[in-house]
């Protein structure tokens, strides 16, 4: 609700938001403030919503009903309140307008709702089916007619849901079982309603229940325990996203899941480090809130950035053993049925996982379901995770040894690690001299324990079974110290020194490879969808943003003229393919293409496809997006020297040659000279509205100080901060079937 204070009603509005802010705290609010909300417009035949002068308009043009909602967590255990203000702007006035809650999708909610001649109703839809549960009730508390707001208040006490408008009780009744974690307004039949705002707030300060999670008797020693009353410096609570969103209190940790596909999880700190070589037992207890039933939630084991292992029960009676390796699932045990599962919602289930003598073993409820031979585990974080559309919580975690180490008596007998660099040659004098802006390092680390991790300058180098290791460091121009530490099972460190000298190119190869790029053109098409008219395909806020952002970094830092630069905002299928269409008419065998997409995208492992989802995309119809296949045929009739596509989509798979990246030191001028069709891709994982991908894309564009980059070398560079920081796995490669030769997109400064 948009408002503007002055004078005394300035004091009396904050010592009115101070009062109840004593008495309340505040989970969610949107007063619908344009560039404040992310509520957005939209339009189809059945209904519509728009944003306008701080209200949310809702129309609803048929004789059924329309629902809008967002995700808000929330702790069943706690008492709250949800809270709107709703005008009846015009059409029917005996029909419903009104809040929505415990939501799962518009077949599935409970609503609160009045008409403008005066009515009151509690109902639910389930799947799709209208139950009432208070049916319509004349009030004198409603304000009739158009124009004229209302409010309507939620208060969920202990087991009881009191209903009220304009701050007077109208109705109290049992609490009711919500299908999910949505709120918003719902509009029945032909009328138009405008809210003002959408508040949810807890009515009462945690309580800290003394929960007894019993630590198994098997157990030795524990090296890691919460029960989820705080986040300790694991962080289990993350940054929401369209996927899913994370919340913390009354001893559960809870991620609700909005995607019906792929899976979220959250992991302790690489910081907290436990031997997964030892005999262990990790444990946890899981509550199925609500959401699908035949999909998996559990535990998460020996994760690292490119692999993580899954022991997951579905609260329908199955479990299953697997793991994602660069976001690809590999199955061990498939979904098995099994009787040791509790099912349904709001059941606790413990799930353990006990590692003893050269064999894994699963639990649940302490029974045992499966057995499955030692795995040399790469990684050493765990945690929980869920997949597709599901509310769970977990009440604790904790990973145990199950066996004391072996004392050492005297410390001077204590190993400290070996580290041989195989890869550079490092000379006697422990120094390197290269020119490229990425150095490779390989080598081995030993010691009679074992290796528990290799750090390279502060980035975790891959490390094999036999020690063996490699790390990509960016390098500056100039002197560069390097550090290799290895840490073995004891937790004892070995370090190894050396320098590495980056010289600059010559000026004279700089004034050469200069003249070569300037006989050709640098043109660039930014692509930003994010105003779908399928009202099923949610729309975004970051695509236009970030193709803006990109195009102020390369027409700022590099050889494209702003003329050159076009950037296409929601575009349908049709104007996509024509503005290719037009490039291809422009560029010329001496000039450089750059193709950048953002926006919602489809992976389909089945028939290893990728799909980018026009303005114009329908849901569940792929002739209205636009495939791989599409793409890859109009990059090869495109006549550049070099071509390169940059997508932010779920986009990977079919477009690739090749996944590898080779990071041997070439020559940039060998590079521009050869003919290049190269792809970098965000991964496969769902892309969330604030791109991780494009935030150091763009960064490591802007502060490059090198006079040629090649896309090579900028995507070796930011790779490891987009894994570090969220679950994307980048990924470069050849663009298959487009006459690529070897070479590579170089961008050069201006």
């Amino acid at each position: 609700m948009k408002k503007i204070y002055t004078g005394l009603s300035v004091i009396v509005f904050f010592l009115m938001l101070a009062a109840s802010l004593r008495a309340q705290t505040l989970i969610y609010h949107d007063s619908f403030n344009p560039g404040q909300t992310k509520w957005s417009n939209y339009d189809d035949e059945s209904s519509n919503t728009k944003l306008e002068r701080g209200k949310y308009f809702l129309t609803h043009k048929k004789n059924s009903y329309t629902y809008q909602g967002v995700a808000v967590p929330i702790e069943d255990n706690r008492n709250y309140s949800i809270e709107t203000t709703v005008t009846h702007i015009s059409g029917t006035n005996q029909y419903p307008i009104g809040l929505a809650f415990g939501s799962k999708d518009v077949s599935n909610l409970y609503y609160f709702a009045i008409s403008a001649n005066g009515n009151y109703l509690l109902a639910k839809y389930d799947q799709g089916v209208y139950k009432g549960i208070i049916n319509w009730t004349v009030s004198n508390a409603i304000k009739t007619g158009d124009n004229v707001p209302n409010k309507l208040r939620i208060e969920k006490t202990g087991d009881q849901l009191t209903l009220m408008i304009n701050d007077q009780q109208v109705a109290q009744t049992p609490m009711v079982q919500p299908f999910g974690n949505s709120i918003g307004f719902i509009v029945n039949m032909a009328q138009t309603a405008a809210f003002d705002y959408l508040t949810v707030s807890y009515l009462d300060k945690p309580v800290k229940v003394v929960v007894n999670n019993p630590v198994s008797a098997s157990i030795a020693e524990i090296a890691y325990h919460t029960d989820f009353y705080a986040d300790d410096q694991n962080q289990w609570v993350w940054k929401s996203t369209d996927s899913a969103s994370t919340s913390l209190g009354g001893g559960v940790f809870k991620i609700s899941r909005i995607a019906k596909t792929w899976f979220s999880g959250s992991f302790t700190a690489p910081e907290t480090y436990v031997d997964m070589h030892r005999n262990f037992l990790i444990e946890t207890e899981a509550i199925h809130y609500s959401g699908a039933q035949n999909y998996g939630y559990g535990l998460v084991f020996g994760a690292d950035g490119a692999r993580q292992y899954h022991f997951w029960i579905a609260s329908s009676g199955f479990y299953y053993i697997g793991y994602t390796e660069n976001n690809d699932f590999k199955t061990i045990v498939n979904f098995t049925t099994t009787d040791a599962v509790i099912k349904g919602d709001n059941e606790k289930n413990k799930l353990s996982i006990e590692h003893k003598n050269g064999q894994l073993h699963f639990y649940i409820n302490d029974q045992q379901v499966d057995t499955y031979p030692d795995i040399n585990f790469t990684g050493h974080q765990f945690g929980v995770s869920v997949s597709s559309s599901q509310n769970i919580g977990f009440t604790y975690l904790t990973f145990g040894y199950l066996d004391k180490p072996t004392p050492v008596t005297n410390k001077d007998t204590v190993s400290i690690p070996k580290i041989n660099i195989t890869s550079p040659e490092v000379t006697r004098g422990l120094r390197v001299v290269q020119s490229s802006n990425i150095l490779h390092v390989a080598g081995i680390a030993t010691d009679p324990s074992g290796i528990f991790s290799v750090v390279v300058n502060d980035i975790q180098a891959t490390v094999a079974a036999n020690g063996n290791f490699t790390a990509d460091v960016p390098m500056s121009l100039g002197e560069n110290p390097l550090m290799v530490v290895a840490m073995n099972m004891n937790m004892k460190k070995g370090a190894y020194t050396f320098h590495v000298v980056r010289n600059n190119v010559s000026a004279t190869a700089q004034a050469n490879l200069s003249q070569t790029v300037s006989q050709g053109k640098f043109y660039a098409l930014l692509i930003g969808v994010q105003d779908y008219q399928d009202p099923n395909i949610q729309s975004l806020e970051g695509p236009i943003t970030d193709a803006t952002k990109l195009s102020q970094a390369l027409t700022t830092n590099y050889t494209f003229l702003p003329e050159n630069v076009t950037i296409l905002k929601n575009p349908t299928k049709h104007e996509l393919f024509k503005s290719l269409e037009d490039i291809q008419k422009r560029v010329t065998p001496e000039d450089n293409l750059l193709i950048f997409y953002a926006g919602h995208g489809l992976f389909d492992k089945e028939q290893m496809q990728g799909y980018w989802f026009p303005r114009d995309a329908v849901k569940g119809s792929r002739d209205t997006y636009i495939s791989n296949f599409d793409l890859i045929g109009y990059i090869t009739a495109i006549n550049s020297k070099h071509t390169l596509l940059i997508s932010d989509a779920c986009f990977s798979g079919s477009i690739f040659k090749t996944r590898s990246i080779d990071l041997a030191d070439k020559g940039i001028q060998a590079l521009y000279n050869v003919n290049s069709r190269n792809a970098v891709t965000s991964g496969m994982t769902e892309v969330p509205d604030k791109s991780v991908f494009m935030e150091y894309l763009v960064k490591n564009l802007n502060k490059n100080t090198d006079p040629f980059l090649s896309a090579e070398q900028l995507f070796a560079s930011f790779k490891p901060a987009v894994m570090n920081n969220s679950g994307q796995v980048p990924q470069f490669g050849v663009i298959q079937n487009t006459n690529d030769e070897g070479g590579d997109f170089i961008f050069m400064k201006k």
